[in-house]
Order: C-alpha cells, then sequence, then structure tokens
C-alpha cells in the first residue's frame, strides 16, 4: 500500500453546497492551483524558521512529485514552475502518468507557469499565452512586469486521431498564439493560469494584469462560447483588496477609500523619510512670504514648493482617472466570477477571520501569512461546484512553510465540478 504524502494527510472532500443548481449529466472532473515555489526563490531571509532539509531541491522535489501525484486531479495549475525542473523532472513524470501538459514563461524569469490534464479526459483545442511585459499594451499604458498566463480550451474526451496542437508537447513559444483548427463545437473548458505580480503595494500593476488576463479569457471565450471559464492562480490579492471584489462582485463595485487609495500607481505613493534642506523653509521665513520682507532664498523655495504641490496635484488626478479607466473596463467587460472557496470558512470555522468573510485565512503561510490562492469560475455557465479540499490544520503550518510535511509556501487548493 502506498503511504499517503505528509502534505496530504488529515486533508478530505468538504461538500459545497448553495453555488449552483445540482448538475444531471453525471460528468465530473476534479482540479488543482498549486504554487510550488520555485528552488531558485528560495533564500533564508524569506524562510528563517525553516530548516536546511525543507528548502533542499533534493527534498523537496520527491515532497513535491509525491504530493500532487497522490491527488490524481483531472486539470492541474501550477504556478513558480522552475524550468528547468520542467523539462528534467515534472514534464517527464506527469507525461508517464498520463498527463498532457503545457508550460508557459518570461524570458526574463526563471519560472513559469504550467497547464496539465489527463488525456484519457481531456484533449487541446487552443492556448494562448499571455505575456504581461514591455510587449503588452493595456489602456495605451505598457506593462512594466515580467509575469505571465496561459489559458487554454480543453474538450472532454481523449484526442484519438483528432488533429489537436501536438498533445506531448511540454512547453510553448513565449511569443505565441496557436490555433489548432479544431472546429469550436462541443463540449469543454477553458482552463486559465496564472501568477501576478508580488509586490504588496503594486495593486495597480496587478490590477492592469488582471485586465490583460480576462481580455486573453474573453477572446478565448468568444471563439468556444459553449467552454465554461475556470481561472486558477496565485493572484498575489487578498479577499479585502480592490482586486478581488473587482473579479468577484456584483456591478457596479464599490470600492472604500482604503482599496482606492492602494489601487493608486506605487510611484504615487512613494515618499521620502526625511525632506530635503533645499525644499524646506522656516517658520520664520515663511512669516514673510509674499511680502516685501521677503528674502530672494525664501523666494525661490516657495515658488518650487508651489510647483511641486501643482505637479503632484496633477500626477494624483491623473493617476486617478487610469484607475478609474480600468476598474470601468473590467467591470464593463466581464461578468463576475466566483471562488470556489468563497464559503470555506462556514465549512472549516477554524479558519474564519474578521479580515474578511468566506474565504479561508490562510493558503500561505511563510513570514506572511494569508489568502493569495484562488480558484475561480463564472456562475450561470453550467459548472457546479460540488466539493472542495480542506485545508491543512495550522498547527501542522507553524511556524511557517516550507517544513518536514509541506514542500511549498503555500497550500494545494482543489475543487470537484460537476457539468450540467
Amino acid at each position: 500500500m502506498i503511504a499517503i504524502p505528509e502534505a496530504c494527510k488529515d486533508r478530505t472532500w468538504l461538500s459545497v453546497t448553495g453555488t449552483t443548481s445540482r448538475s444531471t449529466s453525471g460528468r465530473s472532473f476534479t482540479i488543482m492551483s498549486y504554487n510550488i515555489l520555485c528552488q531558485k526563490l528560495i533564500r533564508r531571509t524569506l524562510f528563517p524558521y525553516a530548516n536546511q532539509e525543507s528548502l533542499r531541491w533534493k527534498s523537496r522535489k520527491s515532497k513535491l512529485l509525491c504530493e500532487i501525484s497522490h491527488w490524481k486531479a483531472d486539470i492541474m495549475c501550477l504556478q513558480e514552475v522552475g524550468i528547468e525542473h520542467w523539462h528534467q523532472i515534472f514534464g517527464p513524470h506527469f507525461k508517464q502518468l498520463g498527463y498532457d501538459s503545457r508550460l508557459f514563461y518570461s524570458m526574463n524569469k526563471s519560472h513559469g507557469v504550467a497547464i496539465l490534464w489527463k488525456r484519457s479526459k481531456f484533449h487541446i483545442v487552443d492556448e494562448m499565452g499571455v505575456r504581461m511585459d514591455a510587449s503588452m499594451n493595456v489602456c495605451e499604458e505598457t506593462l512594466q512586469t515580467d509575469n505571465v498566463g496561459l489559458v487554454a480550451a480543453l474538450r472532454f474526451g481523449s484526442a484519438g486521431s483528432m488533429e489537436c496542437a501536438d498533445p506531448y508537447a511540454d512547453s510553448v513559444d513565449p511569443e505565441y498564439r496557436i490555433d489548432t483548427g479544431v472546429p469550436p463545437g462541443g463540449e469543454g473548458i477553458i482552463v486559465s493560469n496564472t501568477h501576478l505580480f508580488w509586490r504588496p503595494d503594486a495593486c495597480y500593476e496587478r490590477l492592469q494584469q488582471q485586465v490583460a488576463m480576462l481580455a486573453a479569457q474573453r477572446e478565448m471565450q468568444e471563439k468556444y462560447p459553449a467552454f465554461p471559464l475556470i481561472s486558477c492562480g496565485d493572484f498575489n490579492t487578498t479577499p479585502d483588496d480592490a482586486g478581488y471584489a473587482l473579479l468577484t462582485k456584483p456591478r457596479p463595485v464599490v470600492l472604500n477609500e482604503w482599496q482606492l487609495d492602494n489601487l493608486l500607481p506605487t510611484a504615487m505613493v512613494e515618499e521620502e523619510d526625511e525632506p530635503s534642506s533645499d525644499s524646506t523653509i522656516s517658520y520664520a521665513a515663511m512669516t514673510t512670504a509674499g511680502t516685501p520682507s521677503e528674502s530672494d532664498d525664501t523666494s525661490s523655495k516657495r515658488r518650487r514648493l508651489e510647483e511641486e504641490v501643482k505637479q503632484a496635484e496633477i500626477d494624483f488626478a491623473r493617476d486617478q482617472e487610469r484607475v478609474q479607466r480600468l476598474t470601468k473596463l473590467i467591470q464593463t467587460d466581464n461578468d463576475p466570477l466566483r471562488s470556489c472557496y468563497s464559503t470555506y470558512a462556514d465549512l472549516d470555522t477554524t479558519y474564519r477571520t474578521e479580515q474578511w468573510v468566506g474565504e479561508p485565512i490562510y493558503t500561505n503561510y511563510a513570514k506572511w501569512k494569508g489568502t493569495l490562492d484562488y480558484i475561480f469560475y463564472r456562475p450561470g455557465q453550467g459548472l457546479d461546484v460540488r466539493d472542495v479540499m480542506s485545508l491543512p490544520a495550522e498547527g501542522r503550518m507553524k511556524p511557517g512553510l516550507p517544513n518536514v510535511s509541506f514542500p511549498s509556501d503555500h497550500v494545494a487548493l482543489l475543487a470537484r465540478f460537476g457539468c450540467a
């Protein structure tokens, strides 16, 4: 009997009720989203609590392969997949287990995102890589990060003799869009996988990236209108962020002041710790401002400060307009998504938090702890969330991940869908 991997112990399927009407077709499938922590991103300063063995690739590799293989998910969306490790280890391993796959990455990063699916259950009919860097334009603005996303159209049933895009390929060209020529009819799903920008204060950049991913998903759905959408990934967005609200809330979305402030471009909110002496005016000098007694030096400083304030007001108004344009675009062109784990706190009360309602308190458990990972779907497209996989007890993750049981700083999310 094969031993259950430590990371999988005590995790069970929990039934989800009240999400959509129950499907009657009998067809179902499972999907996983998992940030597996690229080895090249590991630094001792990021994981000071972890012992050396927990951070070594030899140990992490075997645990990751055992954990992911144990779940036997029909579809898997992995983030932070090391490019070398994909070609040497993950790709060949899962091919032997009956999976076809795609990896997509930026040339400027050591890792990418992968979508894998059981070839006995699905075959690929279309796919699109999304590069969120200087080559992409969103609302006449150039993106400044090197994050990526991947969107794949999967049709139910094995590939058989159908013409499709090399079902055994394990990576895609980063300058990339493929059309397999397979007719858009039939039953299937569109699967999206992404890993958004990590910096906590970069809400605006993530908003741009969300717009880019939604546009790619929409383009694919226009081609395959009968295929429902599932969007997975590490969104680096907590459930109280504006980005989550804009993806999931009924239209129009009303953002609070804190959310709107966080959406301003990061350059706007950066401030110097101490003002320079060249830009300060003493109280005594200020009392002479605008009078004949004002010195030339004070007058020069005052005019410079007035110009800086005026420019700051112009920049602030411009940035507000940029934010409004993106938030309007998301709401106008995209119906709300729903997170499979949006009611998890009702299923497992140990994961409740006062910060937000429904979503679990953790999917990432490192020095910073919180929820960043999601499996989204669009209600009303014929998908029924039946079950979600329970999350590990917090005591098993303390003081932080990775540890001897869990090979990543994130935990794997799994959901079971039924089809109408």
